[in-house]
């Protein structure tokens, strides 16, 4: 169980050096090229739906952490582990800091399109990087 909090430990700091990464080029590119908002029903609901994003992105990491992490924390704090459930385990641990970043990445994105605002991509960054601060893969031990 060690080796899988270990692996867990390095794949979650690189996620945040990429997390970082991603907030420099986005930047980058806010300062180097000019973007013009989709005039979908004449751009007056892009906020909305930014915002929309943003509710919608907070209440699906509780979700998927839950699913993917906290209710085999718990199953692990009354049971023994198994090779099974520790397969099970890797497999979804991973699954959700893949999430994590690729969910918040692609939000980010379609926010900064929609509001033309790199703040907003900034946002869904620190989003991702607060829920990959709440993950502690110590816990499983």
């Amino acid at each position: 169980m060690q080796e899988l909090v270990n692996t867990l430990e390095k794949r979650k700091s690189f996620i945040v050096k990429l997390l970082a990464l991603f907030a420099s080029l986005a930047l980058v590119f806010n300062l180097f090229f000019t973007l013009s908002p989709p005039e979908y029903f004449n751009g007056k609901y892009n906020i909305y739906f930014v915002y929309a994003l943003i509710v919608y992105k907070i209440i699906e990491l509780f979700i998927i952490y839950y699913i993917l992490m906290h209710r085999h924390i718990l199953f692990l704090k009354k049971n023994s582990v198994n090779d099974k459930f520790k397969e099970k385990l890797t497999k979804h641990a991973k699954l959700l800091l893949f999430l994590i970043i690729q969910g918040n990445t692609v939000f980010g994105i379609i926010a900064f399109k929609l509001s033309v605002n790199v703040l907003f991509f900034l946002l869904f960054s620190c989003i991702a990087l607060a829920s990959l601060l709440f993950f502690q893969p110590k816990k499983l031990l």
